[in-house]
């Protein structure tokens, strides 16, 4: 679903929360079935401390707002509401989260950056925040977008490498390549499609579920991970104002 950007306005009345009152207000709208309606201000401070404690991403003040400097402009300048310095948690959290894997995870220059973050669709942020494209593929991607090509052709063209790996031995590759005309590529095409009609079989069969039935303790590994940074976040904010009271 597509959510129509926020006039500046709109800014002045959305709530300023916690961290962990932003954690607790999602998930009760994601039970709801509203989460991605949904739009709330972070204090500065707090969400640097989101970014830390979610993406692992080591960040200051003057990094975050150099960002939004007119100098470099990768994301939308912060929000003033109720004399406080805030940021639009998703909006601005997803698209410095990404910013900010490119540049530490990836170590990509900041043009290279700028390129990908405006061409790279939202819906598949994830892919690059959890690290699951290596650099390469992120390079080709960066490439393929240029030409008007999407996530989708690399999928599929990272797919069918894999799948000829196991398909087409070394020699039969190069016996058909040093035949006249395209014969590796119709080679190639003859081969996928073949499996793509082992594949359709495999599926409906059910071997696909039995097979991936054990991946699903992956899902409470994940569940319990997002509990441990909830407790994290919690326990940052509790010392923090353990120390104002002791100041």
């Amino acid at each position: 679903m597509e959510i129509k950007p926020l006039l500046a306005s709109e800014h002045q009345k959305l709530p300023v929360m916690t961290p962990r009152q932003v954690l607790d207000f999602f998930a009760a709208r994601k039970q709801d079935g509203k989460a991605e309606l949904a739009r709330v201000l972070i204090e500065l401070e707090g969400f640097i401390e989101m970014l830390e404690a979610v993406g692992g991403f080591t960040l200051n003040r003057r990094a975050l707002l150099t960002y939004s400097s007119p100098r470099v402009g990768l994301i939308e300048p912060p929000v003033q509401a109720q004399g406080k310095t805030c940021y639009i948690f998703p909006d601005h959290f997803d698209r410095m989260g990404i910013i900010l894997t490119l540049r530490q995870a990836y170590n990509l220059p900041l043009h290279a950056i700028r390129e990908l973050v405006e061409r790279f669709p939202r819906d598949n942020y994830e892919l690059l925040m959890e690290r699951k494209l290596k650099i390469s593929d992120v390079l080709d991607l960066a490439k393929m977008l240029k030409g008007g090509y999407g996530l989708a052709d690399l999928v599929m063209a990272k797919a069918g490498d894999v799948l000829l790996m196991d398909l087409l031995s070394s020699s039969k590759a190069l016996s058909a390549a040093a035949e006249p005309g395209d014969s590796l590529r119709k080679l190639q095409e003859r081969l996928l499609l073949a499996r793509l009609d082992e594949m359709k079989v495999w599926i409906t069969s059910g071997r696909w579920q039995e097979f991936m039935r054990a991946e699903s303790a992956q899902g409470f590994k994940d569940l319990a991970a997002r509990k441990a940074l909830h407790k994290r976040i919690v326990a940052k904010e509790t010392v923090k104002r353990a120390r104002r009271r002791a100041a």
